[in-house]
């Protein structure tokens, strides 16, 4: 009997060890963000101006939006956004939950007072809230999001609520931030915000948590021109190749080079840039969140985000990161992807990089006016009314610039490209310009 206490004993007494060493290990938990630190001084090879770029202005939202009851309001400018998910960086999480369901999960516990933040497309919620975040949280749930919810009406601590794309899952995490943090912040930025509307499309987007949300009007929508500086080749082949470069061809304005491992490609009469990694399996398991923290180290160390880009599209079966261009807080688009960095990670190193080779320098006046864009309702209207288009599909839309390299030379002496504001319209998960009732 007398050893049977001891052994209850020293039973009792591990599980108490147990206990404050896993308490030790919550409250000193640091975020894994070694692999993603970058030393603009190292001796890497750049194509840009050695500036490295902090992770949380890559991968952000694009949209925020303020709902309190039926008044709606919202803004795209990435110094407001950044307000607010300043104040979830490095934050502890009390409790995590996942919640799902097989139609549309509910969230019944969110008031009616919150705030929206709208991502392109689905990012890896660990990923997120790990190396972007930095939040402290005992364990990160494995769920795809494209949209943040914080209520900011309660009167302690926010809850968040990440809502996965088609609406079936949410991440719930209980934190210690304040919601009137939250209503200080939307307070600053008030002067930015302006009328938004909730768009329904089909099942999914008839709760207000879960609508499409876009400007009722585009506002003082203006064209831009910029003079253009070029990507120098050599300096980018150096990145990608290294020293051994082989120049194959260079027919119809299209050179090759490779090297023991790879080959890029270019063209020059589009000004874009394409390599493949020989050596990489295709067949392999692509880690989306591999390939998007690894790809965003590697272009940020050649200084590859030559002018503002973010995360916009993530291809779960592929593993392709697309990093789009932004102009004045807005999406910038182009049919030959010249607009867009493009990158997939293999298992060791890059597997594909493809990416436009013009960058935006100078600003010169435009003699060309902007059409009058129609409102967010008239473009639900022009795409619903389509006989051609499933409008069950549309998932997304925002306005965005259109790219364009004009035939027109500035005094025949600069290149130039041109930015024209449109609606785009994200359709069975391919962002599409609206046009006349219909998408190009």
């Amino acid at each position: 009997m007398r050893n049977r206490e001891v052994i209850k004993s020293v039973i009792l007494i591990i599980l108490v060890l147990i206990s404050v060493f896993m308490t030790y290990r919550v409250w000193t938990f640091t975020p894994e963000l070694t692999d993603l630190e970058t030393d603009v001084n190292a001796d890497t090879p750049s194509i840009g101006p050695k500036i490295s770029k902090p992770i949380d202005s890559v991968i952000m939202p694009f949209r925020m939006i303020n709902r309190n009851g039926t008044d709606v309001k919202g803004t795209s400018n990435m110094k407001d956004i950044k307000k607010v998910t300043d104040q979830m960086l490095s934050k502890e999480v009390k409790k995590v939950d996942v919640l799902s369901s097989e139609s549309v999960v509910q969230l019944e516990d969110l008031s009616e007072r919150y705030t929206i933040l709208d991502f392109p497309d689905s990012v890896p919620s660990e990923m997120y809230l790990n190396q972007v975040l930095g939040m402290n949280m005992s364990y990160y749930p494995n769920v795809n999001f494209d949209r943040i919810l914080v209520d900011t009406k309660s009167t302690n601590e926010a809850n968040v609520y990440l809502l996965s794309e088609n609406k079936q899952k949410a991440v719930k995490l209980q934190t210690t931030m304040k919601s009137h943090k939250f209503d200080q912040m939307n307070k600053e930025v008030a002067k930015d915000l302006k009328p938004y509307t909730g768009i329904i499309t089909n099942e999914t987007t008839t709760n207000e948590i879960n609508q499409i949300y876009a400007p009722e009007n585009a506002y003082s929508m203006n064209v831009y021109r910029y003079v253009t500086n070029k990507i120098s080749v050599s300096d980018l082949n150096d990145v990608i190749l290294g020293d051994s470069v082989i120049a194959r061809s260079n027919e119809d304005q299209v050179s090759t080079y490779n090297n023991n491992t790879g080959i890029s490609t270019v063209n020059e009469e589009k000004q874009t840039y394409r390599y493949t990694n020989l050596s990489e399996d295709e067949n392999q398991q692509k880690d989306i969140s591999k390939s998007i923290t690894n790809s965003f180290k590697f272009i940020n160390e050649h200084a590859g985000y030559t002018d503002e880009f973010r995360l916009f599209n993530t291809d779960q079966k592929t593993g392709k990161i697309d990093y789009q261009m932004f102009l004045n807080n807005y999406p910038v688009f182009n049919d030959d992807k010249l607009s867009s960095i493009e990158a997939v990670w293999g298992k060791n190193a890059i597997n594909e990089y493809n990416r436009g080779l013009i960058t935006t320098g100078v600003a010169v006046p435009s003699k060309k006016e902007a059409d009058e864009l129609p409102s967010s309702e008239e473009v639900r209207y022009g795409l619903a009314s389509n006989g051609e288009i499933d409008f069950n599909k549309v998932t997304n839309m925002a306005i965005g610039y259109d790219l364009s390299l004009p035939n027109d030379e500035l005094d025949n002496l600069q290149d130039t490209i041109e930015f024209t504001p449109k609606w785009y319209i994200k359709y069975d998960d391919e962002w599409k310009r609206y046009e006349n009732g219909g998408l190009a």
